[in-house]
């Protein structure tokens, strides 16, 4: 999966969002070809095409906190 991300300030990029007003908690554009995401980028002075990892949510967290910690007992 793919996304766009384009600069608004020197080194600070946001993803596309699709929306003209948008905050940093909107999910981005995906893409499913690196092709699609490019036309997209394309639109930008500053787009580029990355790799979307999508976040992990509140349980996947929780759960991932868990199996560290019985890690740790372990190692």
């Amino acid at each position: 999966m793919y996304a766009v991300m384009f600069e608004i300030e020197k080194s600070e990029f946001v993803y596309d969002t699709g929306k003209q007003i948008f905050t940093k908690y909107d999910p981005p554009i995906i893409f499913k070809t690196k092709k699609e995401a490019q036309k997209q980028a394309d639109k930008w002075n500053t787009g580029v095409v990355v790799s979307y990892i999508r976040p992990m949510t509140k349980d996947e967290c929780n759960r991932s906190k868990q199996r560290e910690a019985i890690n740790r007992v372990y190692s």
